[in-house]
């Protein structure tokens, strides 16, 4: 059974839960049988046996939105041997020679997998090393000062012992590697310098606690896509907006993965429709609201400016798809189970630029915060179809005097007929012995998306609709 290598995105956790969701209820079955905080393992039940199966790769990478690049894996080598040849301090240089003997062995074993061609051939490759965890001194003292040297050096003899008639390697800058200080070639190196070529690649070194996994980038991301709608969209609060990355990923935890220009969402908190936008490009019917007309009529501006760049005709009716209403009024603007999804941010509070103190978040809750998730259940419960599926984001705030203060979503929930749905089935996964990679129970209930220091973070929940 063959098995492929996904690079994950900034927020792991979140990019293997997204993907092991779509593993478990898409047409792509597969399982996550190893992972680390950079990449995860996947085999896939009947993938590979279709003759096209790099498309279906492509169709996979569309659809999630925390994957970097995937990537088919060619071979292993265990984590002692890649200790053994390449330790901290060298005691046992015959040892060392060896070892590294037989990790070039098996390196050489792969290449005529990895370029179809190498006899009379012009080459050129890259070498990513993707390490258990980036703060790891491993990576930085060992991986990236001694064995990409080592890589990039010895892949370049052996394709000439192979026949190639030239070898070349992508140079990463002299100085970060003095320093340790390395990240991978990020996916649009991969197009600008023709990595999906067959006379060219890029050869991943994907390591976890069990060793490096060999294996060659077929497909990657198109972050400047997303990029250029997120920027230069008519409208857009930097400010506070979502991701496009994180909308895709709560798209996806909405389980509709199958037939989409069927399936109807709803985002009744628009803002200047970062949703909706990405719900366009993945192909859903999409419907939003919001009680401030000025995001409604922005959103509008923005679907519109989309649909041009994408030279795509304006949906029937599109103006009365988008409308202003008041979430607590949501059943009066739509019909009653009309909707397949529901994948919303709610208004999270004030846009604090210094932390808040606990009795201030505490009264936005009180006060503000809570009528409207009870709204958004209740309304929600109205108009969404039974059985499906409610994305939401719930606001934590980091205050300076009483640690983090967040809304009890989960009992507004269940208060009105929504089961809490877990973001990661931990019966799928197999925990690490590293504690930074350990899943427990309360983490994989919701998963947090944040920056490091940010004063409010986003917790993201997907709840379902009960009988």
């Amino acid at each position: 059974m063959n098995r492929f290598l996904f690079v994950l995105g900034s927020n792991w956790q979140l990019s293997l839960a997204e993907l092991d969701n779509l593993l478990k209820n898409s047409q792509f079955q597969g399982r996550i049988t190893d992972y680390s905080a950079n990449i995860a393992i996947v085999e896939f039940e009947s993938l590979q046996k279709s003759r096209y199966y790099v498309n279906d790769l492509m169709t996979i990478q569309y659809i999630l939105g925390g994957c970097q690049k995937i990537a088919e894996i060619y071979d292993f080598i265990d984590i002692q041997t890649i200790y053994d040849g390449f330790p901290k301090i060298i005691e046992k240089y015959k040892k060392v020679d060896y070892t590294r003997k037989g990790i070039l062995k098996v390196i050489n074993s792969t290449l005529n997998k990895i370029f179809p061609r190498i006899q009379n051939e012009s080459l050129f490759y890259a070498v990513s090393i993707y390490p258990n965890l980036f703060d790891d001194d491993y990576y930085s003292d060992v991986l990236v000062k001694h064995f990409l040297p080592f890589l990039n050096k010895s892949i370049m003899s052996l394709l000439k012992e192979n026949g190639a008639e030239k070898s070349l390697y992508y140079k990463y800058p002299e100085e970060n590697i003095k320093l340790g200080n390395l990240n991978p070639i990020f996916p649009h190196h991969l197009i600008k310098y023709g990595l999906f070529n067959k006379d060219r690649a890029e050869i991943i070194f994907g390591f976890t606690e069990e060793g490096v996994y060999i294996a060659r980038t077929f497909t990657a991301d198109d972050p400047n896509f997303k990029k250029k709608i997120d920027e230069e969209r008519p409208f857009k609060e930097f400010k506070s907006s979502i991701s496009p990355k994180l909308a895709i990923i709560m798209l996806n935890f909405l389980n509709l993965f199958e037939e989409r220009e069927n399936n109807v969402i709803l985002d009744p908190f628009v803002g200047n429709g970062t949703v909706l936008l990405f719900a366009l490009i993945e192909d859903f019917q999409f419907y939003g609201s919001d009680i401030d007309g000025t995001k409604v009529k922005n959103t509008l501006r923005n679907l519109n400016w989309l649909l041009k760049e994408l030279e795509e005709p304006i949906p029937l009716l599109l103006n009365e798809r988008v409308k202003k209403s008041d979430v607590k009024k949501l059943s009066s603007s739509f019909n009653k189970e009309y909707f397949d999804g529901i994948c919303t941010e709610p208004e999270l509070g004030p846009f604090y630029k210094q932390k808040p103190y606990y009795t201030e978040a505490k009264e936005l809750i009180d006060s503000k915060l809570n009528s409207i998730y009870e709204a958004t259940f209740r309304e929600g419960y109205k108009v969404l179809k039974p059985k499906r599926r409610i994305c939401i984001v719930s606001p934590i705030f980091n205050t300076i005097d009483g640690g983090e203060v967040q809304l009890k979503i989960e009992e507004i929930a269940r208060r009105y007929n929504f089961e809490l749905v877990p973001m990661l089935d931990l019966n799928r996964i197999v925990n690490k012995s590293n504690r930074k990679l350990q899943f427990k129970k309360g983490q994989v209930r919701a998963i947090i998306d944040a920056k490091k220091n940010q004063i409010i973070k986003r917790k993201l929940y997907v709840f379902e609709k009960m009988n």
